[in-house]
């Protein structure tokens, strides 16, 4: 070959990049395609939303992770659903569409076929041949795209991110189907050198997965003013003064979540409902759900998904239950549990019930017991799995991680159970299996009465109390009563006694309920109430129902059974709380001595008896006698209790109230002041004991003319009485008449 002939062909082979040829010899000819005029294409599938809420600081996000000038950045908004991250991504691109060259692509990426679907519309849109079908029609949208100097793509509820390469093969790639059917959608994504990808998704594992691990937007719940701004906006009416407070009670309890906002206002803007009724109806267990369920038409959403508070959830719920059967389980349990609080041991335990249960199921042999071991690394690897399964309920944002100095805890969205029991109210047998689950848990983790457990006590309180209201669905009554009068006597020894009384009512429902009206544990859920009401400052209310069990008690049980006798002193303690200390003081002294027949004389129950004999006489103005048996009580309980045992510091503070009474100021003032310190040690500043020995200390204080300290000690007393015991109990009432007397005699 010559040069010349070399020389040619060389330069035949020069192509460029977008399809022309240049033909050099002695003759030189040029061929240049003829280059179409650009199109701007803008394939948005809904309206522009008015209503939209400008969350400054998300939108302050997507400009700084998404600037104009960039080259090609990608960036995901990833959240609970219902959050609202579509309607953020739908404001924002119409936003973009205000740049008259921006090319704008908006792709439903739920699943392969709504992806496909919205990548054939684009393709027509850009005028791309007709035929093309599958992978060669996304690759070919894909260079499309990429080629426009100026677009933004929105690839809207990526939710099953194992359709883009993430975790596990796609759950759509099943054995038989074809190469179309499997293929990573995530390569027919453009990149190329300009352009801006925004990603939604309610999986957070998004963010360091398809975007870069600084490049995610978490989409939670509003603030309270965009909460009150939207509702305003969809009801179309403004809050007015007299409705401030029901609106505020309105949005919390709809977690101030867009999707369950705009549905309420958009059903009272319908039906002209009042805030106070729509809540009214929230209240309501009948009507709760099917306002819940309310399905108001949106012009923003798609027709065919659901818009329902109740079912927006279900999508994710199935993606958990196909990828990681202990989330699923764990989900379904917490639901009939507090939403607030949620301890990793708890989750723990859950998660125990169902390994245990597998077990079983697959091999009985297994294990020889539940808590037995054969020393390998089992639970070590169950940790790993647990921790996993919380871990991904957190990425579905089903669950959030809280700060917490008592170890790893979570807050769950309260609508999200809210959907999960709507969903299994429809399937009975798994609703009984996962709230019996729900409550073995708890009665588990819930400690004994012993006051160095009160911490895990207030720990798993509320827990105890949700789960107590769902004892019927798994016919749990009678394990929920008896871990309901757990809960009770922590309270009693709290002296919480406003949060006592709904527990006492409701396991005396389930044990009457179960176990009859003349059982013991029915008789003494009754008791309790009593004693309730009693502390309630409710005596009239108490009596009633004490001569009630004190009936049945002797009629069940006997004359001389230690219930029987109990209910006897609880009786002639409300007769001396009405001032009929002569009733009291016969019965009182018919207790002593059955007690030290039945229990002997150093028994507990027997010095108490002694001590409300002795309370009697003080109040007869036999206060010699009362020292006497006081100083008994004193010595027996140190011997018996201890020195730091609530009962011991009773004692202390009812023979310093003897001195008072006897004129011995200083006697008094000395035991006072050490009652005080140590009520504060043991029983915490929020106890209703520490709030009496304030009182008393005050009382002492202004009986020696200090009469500044004694207003400034009542003043503390009188607040912490109302907060505690309620504005209108005996005891706020007294301090507040003393402390008003002390002021006006100056």
């Amino acid at each position: 070959m010559n040069r010349q002939e070399q020389q040619r062909r060389d330069i035949q082979g020069n192509w460029f990049g977008d399809g022309s040829r240049i033909h050099q010899g002695d003759i030189h000819n040029y061929h240049l395609p003829h280059r179409s005029s650009r199109i701007v294409v803008r394939n948005l599938p809904f309206p522009r939303n008015e209503d939209v809420v400008i969350r400054d600081h998300i939108f302050a996000n997507l400009d700084r992770l998404l600037p104009v000038s960039s080259p090609s950045q990608s960036a995901a908004l990833w959240g609970l659903g219902g959050s609202g991250k579509t309607q953020i991504a739908l404001a924002y691109a119409y936003k973009r569409s205000g740049d008259p060259a921006c090319s704008i692509f908006w792709v439903h990426a739920d699943d392969r076929t709504t992806f496909t679907q919205d990548y054939k519309l684009i393709s027509t849109r850009l005028g791309l041949a007709g035929n093309l079908e599958g992978a060669e029609l996304l690759a070919a949208v894909r260079g499309r795209i990429e080629a426009d100097p100026c677009w933004l793509l929105v690839l809207d509820n990526a939710d099953d991110l194992g359709l883009f390469g993430v975790g596990q093969t796609p759950r759509h790639a099943l054995q038989g189907q074809s190469a179309d059917e499997t293929s990573n959608l995530y390569d027919f994504v453009p990149r190329g050198t300009a352009g801006l990808v925004l990603w939604t998704s309610r999986d957070k594992r998004i963010v360091g997965s398809l975007v870069g691990p600084q490049r995610g937007i978490e989409v939670a719940h509003m603030t309270d003013s965009e909460a009150k701004l939207l509702f305003e906006s969809v009801r179309n009416e403004t809050i007015s003064d007299d409705e401030v407070a029901d609106a505020e009670e309105l949005l919390q309890e709809l977690g101030r979540l867009p999707l369950s906002i705009s549905q309420a206002a958009a059903y009272m803007r319908r039906t002209s409902t009042p805030i106070r009724e729509y809540m009214s109806k929230l209240r309501s267990r009948r009507k709760r759900w099917k306002m819940l369920q309310e399905n108001e038409f949106d012009r923003h959403r798609r027709r065919q998904v659901s818009n329902s508070v109740l079912e927006t959830w279900d999508i994710s719920v199935e993606h958990i239950r196909q990828e990681n059967k202990m989330a699923y389980d764990i989900l379904h349990s917490l639901a009939f549990l507090d939403n607030q609080n949620i301890p990793l041991k708890l989750i723990h335990n859950i998660a125990e019930s169902y390994d245990r249960e597998s077990a079983r199921g697959s091999d009985p042999n297994r294990r020889g017991s539940e808590n037995e071991s054969d020393g390998s690394e089992d639970g070590i690897e169950d940790d790993e799995q647990i921790i996993e399964a919380a871990t991904r309920l957190q990425e579905f944002s089903f669950l959030r991680l809280l700060a917490s100095e008592q170890g790893r805890a979570y807050e769950m969205h309260k609508l999200m159970q809210e959907a999960t029991r709507y969903n299994l109210s429809k399937k009975q047998a798994e609703e009984a299996h996962f709230s019996h689950v729900a409550l073995h848990a708890i009665c588990d983790l819930f400690p004994e009465r012993r006051r160095e457990l009160w911490d895990d006590c207030e720990r798993y309180l509320v827990h105890a109390q949700r789960v107590g209201e769902w004892a019927e669905l798994c016919k749990g009554e009678v394990e929920a009563s008896a871990l309901l009068s757990r809960v009770s006597a922590y309270l009693y020894d709290r002296g919480r006694w406003r949060e006592k009384e709904p527990v006492d009512r409701r396991a005396h429902k389930l044990r009457r309920k179960t176990l009859g009206d003349r059982h013991p544990d029915t008789l003494r859920s009754m008791a309790s109430l009593a004693t309730t009401y009693h502390q309630q400052g409710r005596y009239k209310e108490a009596e009633t129902i004490m001569v009630e069990v004190l009936a049945l008690r002797k009629e069940v049980l006997g004359d001389k059974h230690p219930d029987t006798i109990k209910s006897m002193a609880e009786l002639a303690t409300t007769y001396h709380q009405q001032g009929r200390y002569n009733e009291a003081e016969t019965i009182k002294v018919e207790v002593l001595a059955l007690r030290k027949e039945v229990l002997g004389d150093k028994h507990p129950d027997t010095i108490k008896s002694m001590a409300e004999l002795a309370t009697t006489y003080h109040q007869q103005g036999r206060y010699n006698e009362a020292e006497t048996i006081y100083m008994e009580v004193l010595a027996l309980r140190k011997e018996v209790l201890g020195d730091k045992h609530p009962d011991t510091i009773k004692s202390m503070a009812d023979l310093a109230a003897t001195y008072h009474q006897q004129g011995r100021y200083g006697e008094d003032e000395k035991i006072s002041g050490e009652v005080l310190a140590l009520r504060k040690e043991v029983l915490g500043d929020q106890h209703p004991d520490t709030a009496y020995s304030m009182h008393d200390l005050a009382i002492t204080w202004h009986s020696q003319d200090r009469v500044a300290e004694a207003i400034s000690m009542m003043e503390d007393c009188f607040r912490l009485q109302a907060e505690l015991l309620g504005q209108n109990h005996p005891y706020t009432q007294a301090s507040c008449s003393t402390l008003n007397l002390w002021k006006m005699d100056g």
